[in-house]
């Protein structure tokens, strides 16, 4: 299975070991990756609420690149797998704004034709290679280990852009948690906002946001969260500990991305998967599962 492989700009500086593990899992699945190198960001939000036209371009660019290679785009990042999506639905169904668009990209050799698709490895997983095939591929099984699943809002709605998965009772994560062997925590908070897109201007609200999250799954009795977007796994993980300062309490909970719980499920060792550079400590994770660090 080929692939352009976008990580964007998040697993390449903020959660680079989210790059360094969905590469490690590549190997072991088959998944040819061409990255986009030379992509750029997708703009998060911000960029289409102040330029429109400036989001729309760049986010062509980048599927533009991946018709260079005739390959439909993958990522590892729901913010990005929206805006990536949402632009080239617009841009297909609005010949006038395409033709516009297209000649920004002319300036740079570029042109796009919307003949790529985009998709996210959460769906790759389950809807290309589909669970018969994966489940063959599981060799050690995370039996005993409790997850909490954390959709967050991009990888979910809007469900007439996305519709993979419900966005009011999703089961596609919870579905690939018990296909390693593991147990999913329902919680009401795994299809909830992480708080991250306030994180810049209100700061405080953005901390209680997560804390709720992060304390509903604590109270779940989660061994640990898996997430599927860098954005919410940096809200989660690295600013748990201002969390737990304005909380008051201790939550330590370890937070994983999907391509590392994956991969632990496939064998890969938890030094090739890079759990040493989440921000809260993955030993109890590994403890629960019976590997080394």
């Amino acid at each position: 299975m080929k692939f352009a492989y976008y990580p964007g700009c998040s697993a390449k500086t903020t959660c680079p070991e989210l790059d360094q593990s969905m590469k490690a899992v590549a190997k072991k699945l088959d998944l040819d990756l061409a990255e986009l190198e030379v992509a750029t960001c997708t703009g998060s939000r911000q960029i289409r609420d102040s330029n429109e036209e400036l989001f729309l371009t760049i986010n062509a660019r980048t599927l533009a690149l991946a018709e260079r290679l005739e390959r439909d785009v993958m990522t590892v990042c729901a913010t990005c797998l929206l805006n990536l999506t949402e632009v080239n639905n617009t841009l297909r169904e609005n010949a006038e704004l395409r033709k516009k668009i297209n000649a920004n990209l002319a300036t740079i050799g570029l042109e796009y034709r919307g003949s790529v698709e985009v998709t996210h490895i959460l769906w790759v997983l389950l809807r290309t290679i589909g669970a018969e095939q994966l489940a063959k591929k599981i060799v050690r099984p995370l039996r005993g280990l409790r997850v909490a699943p954390f959709y967050g809002c991009h990888i979910l709605r809007p469900k007439d852009v996305l519709g993979f998965d419900d966005p009011d009772s999703p089961t596609s994560l919870d579905s690939l948690i018990r296909l390693l062997g593991a147990e999913p925590v329902d919680y009401d908070g795994k299809k909830r906002c992480c708080g991250f897109h306030v994180l810049m201007t209100k700061e405080d609200l953005a901390l209680k946001i997560s804390g709720r999250r992060l304390t509903q799954a604590r109270e779940g009795q989660a061994d640990c969260v898996v997430t599927t977007c860098p954005l919410c796994h940096s809200s989660l993980d690295p600013y748990q500990a201002a969390v737990e300062s304005k909380l008051g309490k201790k939550i330590a909970l370890p937070i994983v991305h999907l391509p590392q719980l994956l991969g632990l499920g496939l064998g890969i060792s938890a030094k090739e998967l890079k759990l040493e550079g989440n921000a809260v400590s993955t030993a109890p994770v590994l403890e629960k599962i019976a590997l080394e660090a």
